[in-house]
């Protein structure tokens, strides 16, 4: 349910990154560039998909095994119900997004969140597909019996408002910061600048943060910069999820001690083996000359990743609304046909050669056919009407022929 809930505000979004994109153009700020943008969305309908398996695991998880200490009849109390789960599960979302950042195997997760070097509303979409343990910080609402569709509802109306909370044309907002997260307040926890690390970790309320120490106001005389100490360095989503992750796998393995192999996972985040410190060092920003990532492609080739993740949002929604009805095949075949041309097409947008979305269109086309008899119409229509429409864009990609010497 909290991936449909959000993907029933889809529209509401694109309205709102709209508009926030004409003021963006209108007042010359420059907080968005495509290439950003693009990953950041791509990386959003990504999670969409991957994480409406992962979510429903643990709801089934939780509802079904985790022992009710309740004593009320919530039938009795839907209001109560409502009530206790979205201040509870902002509560329990504070200690999860908290150990989000505070341990290595978690922040691996969560990392994708905050590699944006640029702030926006796009930035909000950007969610992680590796999330694994977040469900676990919910067992204390399952333990009280609250029924389970309230407390996935009330994630999803959680992250709702965490939306428009990622913009840096709204200024502060007067009482408002007092209670609730703010832009300003969440302009600092997207911040990698050292005196704005790991603060503000709320979802709705501030209060989480002012009760257990983690509050730092925005400052006027530190300009924020945005992403991560060790930065990211390509549009490519799957990169994105994997990288952090890569890092502690490589150490795990080529690190000396045994000790080191297994405590690394669950370190203070940065945390890394002495000897694979000195052995294989891992650049971190310099933020006294900050650049952002932002490598050079064409016309052709953003329009061409714009394609992508419009028809990624068209084809992601579907796949989402008949999950539940469709067979094993098409479930995997779907899922694909969302992930793999966004992988490809960050890519591109990296400067990579077109050979690879050469390859991922042949393999497309190649799961479409073998998957053919399983198809409902509007499945055989949208993937087909896809896949035709990518054949002149791939042509449009193609380098022109070097001239003949004469």
């Amino acid at each position: 349910m909290a991936s449909l809930i959000t993907v029933l505000a889809a529209p509401f979004y694109l309205l709102l990154i709209g508009i926030e994109l004409w003021v963006d153009k209108k007042r010359g700020t420059g907080h968005y560039r495509i290439n950003d943008a693009f990953g950041s969305m791509a990386l959003g309908i990504i999670s969409r998909t991957h994480r409406l398996i992962l979510f429903a695991f643990g709801a089934y998880i939780l509802s079904e095994f985790v022992p009710k200490l309740t004593v009320i009849d919530w039938q009795e109390n839907l209001l109560l119900a409502w009530v206790i789960a979205f201040v509870g599960y902002d509560l329990t979302y504070y200690w999860s997004h908290r150990f989000g950042h505070e341990i290595n195997c978690l922040w691996a997760g969560h990392v994708v969140h905050h590699q944006s070097e640029d702030y926006n509303l796009t930035t909000a979409l950007r969610q992680t597909s590796g999330g694994f343990f977040d469900w676990i910080f919910s067992i204390p609402l399952y333990m009280l019996g609250i029924p389970v569709d309230i407390i996935v509802a009330s994630a999803g109306f959680n992250l709702i408002y965490q939306f428009w909370v990622h913009t840096q044309h709204i200024d502060k907002l007067g009482w408002m910061e007092k209670w609730f997260v703010t832009p300003s307040h969440h302009r600092v926890h997207h911040a990698q600048n050292p005196i704005y690390w790991d603060k503000n970790y709320g979802g709705v309320w501030i209060i989480w943060d002012k009760m257990f120490g983690t509050f730092q106001p925005e400052r006027e005389d530190t300009p924020i910069i945005y992403g991560v100490s060790r930065p990211l360095n390509t549009m490519n989503p799957l990169k994105a999820n994997l990288q952090v992750w890569w890092y502690l796998l490589r150490d795990a393995i080529q690190c000396k001690s045994w000790w080191d192999k297994i405590r690394i996972w669950f370190m203070p985040t940065g945390w890394r083996p002495a000897d694979m410190e000195t052995r294989l060092p891992i650049a971190k920003t310099d933020m006294d000359n900050f650049t952002k990532y932002d490598p050079f492609t064409s016309d052709k080739i953003k329009f061409y990743a714009l394609f992508q993740l419009a028809a990624g949002m068209v084809l992601g929604i579907y796949f989402i609304f008949h999950f539940a009805n469709l067979d094993f095949w098409l479930k995997l075949l779907g899922w694909l046909f969302v992930t793999l041309p966004l992988i490809s097409a960050g890519h591109l947008l990296d400067g990579g050669n077109i050979r690879w979305e050469i390859a991922r269109f042949i393999l497309s086309c190649l799961g479409f056919f073998a998957c053919l008899g399983l198809m409902s119409t509007p499945s055989l229509y949208l993937l087909g009407g896809y896949l035709l429409l990518n054949i002149p864009l791939l042509v449009l990609l193609s380098p022109s022929p070097e001239p003949r010497p004469a």
